[in-house]
């Protein structure tokens, strides 16, 4: 394609629109790591802050499939992915694209962990909760039986007797 001034200019508003996209991903790896203390200390209102902030996030990028595909229009290139779109562009022009892949790719990759250690961190706290909660309906349920083998629940054990295994 010949490169003509509105096409360099698309090409520059690309890598601009994608440099953003970017720095929107790498300002959330401050927050998830945030959200992974905030599990860690059981700080709900703290943590329901930061999920909320998180969400302005997905906000901010919710259209990127539709921009990268306006771009793509634009600079009359297809691609299943970005890279096979970074191959179509001018040789002098890949480099700066194929550098900011891989700042995304090393950027994703650290998203990734975090929020992977998040979901663990809230599977063990939930694991453990619903074990709390299993122990307290056991403690809840004193079946006791009368002389004939029968449930007789109007027999109070006193709690001195009990025990909790």
């Amino acid at each position: 394609m010949l490169e003509t001034i509105e096409y360099k200019q698309t090409l520059d508003s690309f890598y601009d629109y994608l440099f953003g996209v970017i720095k929107l991903h790498r300002d959330t790896i401050p927050k998830l790591k945030d959200e992974l203390m905030l599990i860690q200390s059981n700080s709900i209102d703290e943590l329901s802050d930061n999920l909320n902030h998180q969400q302005i996030f997905l906000y901010q990028i919710k259209n990127f499939d539709q921009e990268v595909a306006a771009y793509m229009e634009k600079l009359n290139v297809s691609g299943k992915n970005i890279s096979e779109v970074i191959n179509q562009f001018p040789e002098d022009q890949q480099d700066r694209f194929a550098k900011l892949l891989a700042e995304f790719k090393e950027v994703a990759k650290e998203i990734e962990f975090y929020k992977n250690k998040c979901q663990t961190l809230l599977q063990t706290k939930l694991h453990v909760v619903n074990k709390n909660i299993a122990q307290y309906k056991a403690k809840q349920e004193k079946t006791t039986y009368g002389e004939d083998g029968k449930n007789d629940s109007s027999i109070k054990i006193p709690s001195a007797f009990e025990k909790s295994i």
